[in-house]
């Protein structure tokens, strides 16, 4: 008996607590990840292009744009309120809208493999000679995923020399479906290039 008791305490109950605090962290995770519409001023990089940072492959600034309105972060609003500091220098946050969409731009999608930016959430600088622009700090991704951008005019041979500003689709279709319901919106506004023949 006393050897199941050393066996309960030695081996189950550590894997317990491991597989509690695991749980813990995944559920942190998803709590923080969760949809969020703020109602503020924000960059929108849905087409925006970037290029890589020197001496950080890992980075690309991006020039975005600066709009006003219902956007969606990840974080809550108050992680990405704009501010303007001492020395005069306007700090926004990018999120993501549809508003580009709305005015027509198109969706393109690039091929896996092919380097993009994700900027959701990131912190950037307004131009101080032009309030509607914005320069941002973004994260290089070279993964085997399928992403779009709404840059590059539908010129998929684009996709591999530029750095677009993009999105997972599977994100995109998320984005959308919290916009959409925010926006009191019965249809996506999201329009595709041709497909490549």
């Amino acid at each position: 008996m006393n050897h199941l008791k050393t066996a309960l305490i030695s081996y189950i109950l550590p894997t317990v607590a491991v597989l509690a605090i695991a749980y813990g962290y995944a559920h942190t995770a998803d709590a923080k990840n969760e949809n969020q519409v703020c109602d503020q001023q924000f960059a929108l990089c849905t087409s925006a292009r970037c290029v890589p940072q020197p001496g950080d492959p890992t980075k690309a600034i991006c020039f975005c744009d600066v709009e006003e309105g219902k956007s969606l972060s990840t974080v809550p609003c108050d992680k990405v309120k704009p501010s303007t500091d001492t020395n005069n220098i306007r700090t926004v946050y990018s999120a993501f809208a549809l508003k580009q969409a709305q005015a027509g731009k198109k969706g393109m999608k690039c091929p896996k493999g092919t380097p993009w930016t994700w900027c959701l959430n990131k912190r950037c600088t307004v131009d101080p000679y032009d309030a509607k622009k914005a320069i941002c700090v973004c994260d290089v991704v070279r993964d085997n995923d399928e992403w779009m951008t709404f840059g590059g005019d539908c010129k998929t041979e684009t996709c591999k020399t530029a750095y677009w500003s993009g999105a997972k689709l599977a994100d995109l279709d998320s984005g959308t479906a919290t916009m959409l319901k925010a926006l009191g919106l019965d249809k996506s506004p999201i329009k595709w290039c041709p497909a490549e023949k």
